[in-house]
């Protein structure tokens, strides 16, 4: 597998998580040894993707109430 695609499939699974959970799913199960490791780096990056957006969703919910206890 080209570095290309493996950044393609990373970029992918960043921005689209479920696409990386599923390629995650099905490669880690694979018996080649490249497809295996880039199926685990596609979970890892789905999920950190995940995670990260629920972070910046809390983050940005507790700004827009923040003004409603400053007093103004």
């Amino acid at each position: 597998m080209s570095g290309g695609l493996k950044f393609l499939l990373y970029l992918v699974s960043f921005f689209i998580p479920i696409v990386g959970i599923i390629l995650g799913i099905i490669w880690m199960n694979d018996q080649e040894l490249d497809k295996k490791a880039v199926g685990k780096n596609c979970l890892i990056v789905a999920i950190v993707s995940i995670v990260l957006s629920c972070v910046c969703w809390f983050a940005l919910s507790a700004m827009s109430v923040l003004p409603a206890f400053s007093g103004y």
